[in-house]
């Protein structure tokens, strides 16, 4: 069988966006010809969903231990909290001017270690993903001193971008820029995730377009069956309209092109207002609560406890709608939740700039999306599924014999894209 070295930095139990997409890849590989070899950071304190190891077993996982780890986040004891801020913004300075990000150099210090653990395996390409961006430094290195086929997988736009992931300094900046430029030179393949990133990249770099491929996230069914006793506990009131952003508020994914619609319909029909409820899970950034404290819209928006991976069907199918949030700068990206959202049949509001999830949700007949500065247009589609879920009336677009029109962005038909590039580069059938 094929073999492939799949570097992910993120792979789960990590509960990291990053760690899905290549999960998704390796648990349908094997079926369709190629054995992965998952390449990844130690994560000591997650475990793995029953679901998750029956779906792994058999894939080979090689972990690097690693002494530091401040992506795992944790909540910090009312006396330590001078400690936190203090750690907290040192993290900050070492992300801001470390370039590339700070796994660079758990990767240089156990490189001679995972180079020998790769000679052993002798895959037939390598496939490495970013970010963090160091996952693909990562890759470039070893298919350079191994003398492989390298692919290399962009979650999200790195230098070419109005919104970076992290804040850099001018020196990081340059050098990302530097970096960025040899990864996609020395590529044999690049593939994107939004048909907009990869335009961006083509139009940056000018390389020819057979040189790049657009693979999107995907939804997994096999991780939504059988949610037997994990229920989410919240029994929202049946009275009002529930809308539920599944994750917590923050710098990337922020409160306000719902918070502006909010406040719209607080002054033009305060009493439909009244009836709706903004949902979301895990601690706010303290920007995002200090801008819904000062709007005034605090008892619309209700802060829940993240909750396990097997509750996630539970808490979706209680929604009326799922929405989509990002930062009204970010063109090129589509949010990696719109995946989940898929595997139920509940409706998705998305308010975001990248017209492909309005294309997306179009073609499966998800939802509807709005550009973040359509607030009178959002208002009333609101109003109209309030006044719907009023009269007892569906907001489901799909027909009992429609939910195929999703079965595209099954992660199944994802994993045959890439397999299909894989055989390609290696002269396979």
């Amino acid at each position: 069988m094929k073999k492939v070295l799949m570097i992910a930095p993120y792979f789960v139990p990590r509960r990291r966006v990053g760690a899905l997409r290549p999960f998704k890849f390796a648990i349908h590989m094997k079926e369709m010809g190629w054995e992965p070899v998952i390449l990844t950071i130690a994560e000591k304190t997650g475990k793995l969903t029953e679901k998750e190891r029956v779906l792994l077993d058999g894939i080979k996982i090689i972990e690097i231990d690693t002494p530091f780890d401040q992506t795992t986040r944790t909540k910090t004891p009312a006396g330590k909290k001078n400690k936190s801020q203090i750690a907290s913004h040192a993290s900050s300075w070492i992300d801001k001017n470390i370039p590339v990000d700070s796994w660079i150099f758990l990767f240089w210090f156990r490189y001679l270690g995972v180079l020998s653990k790769v000679k052993e395996i002798n895959p037939d390409l390598i496939w490495s993903t970013g970010d963090p961006w160091s996952g693909l430094w990562l890759g470039e290195k070893l298919a350079r001193d191994l003398s492989k086929q390298w692919v290399a997988d962009f979650r999200d736009p790195w230098t070419i971008t109005d919104v970076n992931l992290r804040d850099r300094s001018a020196f990081s900046e340059e050098m990302d820029r530097r970096t960025e430029k040899r990864i996609v030179e020395s590529a044999d393949k690049l593939t994107f995730t939004s048909k907009a990133t990869e335009q961006a990249y083509q139009n940056h770099y000018g390389f020819k377009k057979s040189k790049t491929a657009v693979i999107y996230n995907s939804y997994d069914p096999a991780l939504f069956e059988d949610p037997g006793d994990e229920n989410w506990s919240y029994d929202p009131d049946p009275e009002l309209l529930h809308i539920l952003f599944f994750g917590r508020f923050r710098r990337l994914s922020p409160a306000e092109p719902i918070m502006s619609v909010m406040s719209f319909l607080s002054k033009t029909d305060p009493a439909a207002a009244r009836k709706m409820r903004i949902h979301s899970f895990g601690e706010l950034d303290p920007e995002e609560a200090e801008a819904i404290e000062l709007s005034g819209l605090e008892q619309i928006f209700i802060q829940h406890e993240p909750v396990v991976p097997e509750k996630t069907l539970s808490v979706l199918n209680k929604a009326d709608l799922l929405l989509v949030s990002t930062d009204r700068d970010r063109k090129n990206i589509i949010p990696a939740k719109l995946w989940d959202y898929m595997a139920t049949k509940k409706l998705i509001l998305s308010i975001a700039p990248n017209a492909e999830i309005t294309g997306i949700l179009e073609a499966s007949r998800g939802g509807i999306g709005f550009h973040p500065d359509e607030t009178t247009e959002i208002s009333a589609f609101l109003k109209r599924c309030l006044k719907a879920k009023q009269k007892g009336e569906s907001l489901n677009l799909l027909g009992e014999d429609e939910f195929q029109k999703r079965e595209m962005f099954e992660s199944a038909n994802t994993t045959q894209q890439l397999v299909t590039i894989l055989d390609e580069m290696i002269g396979h059938e």
